[in-house]
């Protein structure tokens, strides 16, 4: 049982070296996977979702 476990744990080290030096990380790569900053009303400071205004003026 253990032969079988340090079989696949070396198996598996070599599968992540391989990954590693087939798609080595870009220093940029984290920047593109960034959500933009949400919108928030600076009357309530609240997010709005969208293009439309805050629901704080919308209330008549």
């Amino acid at each position: 049982m253990i032969k079988i476990v340090t079989i696949f744990l070396i198996a598996m080290m070599i599968l992540a070296i391989f990954g590693r030096l087939r798609m080595p990380r870009l220093p940029g790569a984290r920047k593109l996977t960034k959500l933009p900053r949400v919108r928030k009303c600076k009357a309530c400071g609240a997010p709005i979702p969208g293009k439309g205004p805050c629901v704080c003026e919308k209330q008549d």
